[in-house]
């Protein structure tokens, strides 16, 4: 079973400690970890806020209410109003600084932004992303060559997704 502890491990240790090839890029928008038992999944963004990391908490599957002709619709599932501050309070319990929170409660996404920068392999692996492919330059981050999808899947992923995705 998925547990919130098990996807900040994978997480945070993606983004503080896994080393990416030199040859490898990866998308600023980092990686994501499914928690369906809680209907939620989490991002891991290396490159947020400020350029430091930022860690998302999602609504999987938002429901909404009616709430008739010409009104605007009611998020019926959005994140709990302690949801946010208690991820923020967990992350600085494994040592994090937390720089700040935004969005959460009545929302369906929160996000919590870090002091510390990401592993400098990751962060060089996203700014050479930010590059675009360098055979097709025209194409910039759209490109769907070989040489460009090859780096993508030489990015080093947590050990949990790939289990997980093997499963």
């Amino acid at each position: 079973m998925t547990t919130l502890a098990h996807i900040l491990d994978a997480g945070l240790g993606w983004l503080y400690d896994t080393t990416q090839p030199d040859d490898a890029h990866v998308t600023h928008h980092g990686i994501t970890i499914g928690h369906p038992e809680a209907n939620r999944w989490y991002a891991f963004t290396p490159d947020g806020a400020r350029r430091l990391p930022v860690v998302i908490v999602n609504v999987s599957k938002p429901e909404w209410i009616d709430n008739g002709f010409g009104q605007p619709s009611t998020l019926a599932n959005p994140l709990a109003p302690d949801e946010l501050p208690a991820l923020a309070e967990e992350l600085r319990r494994r040592g994090l600084d937390v720089a700040s929170t935004w969005n959460g409660h009545p929302g369906d996404t929160g996000s919590v932004g870090l002091v510390r920068p990401a592993h400098p392999s990751l962060v060089a692996a996203v700014q050479r992303y930010h590059r675009g492919c360098t055979v097709h330059p025209q194409r910039s981050v759209f490109c769907d060559c070989e040489e460009w999808t090859a780096a993508y899947r030489r990015a080093v992923k947590p050990p949990y997704l790939t289990l997980a995705a093997s499963a």
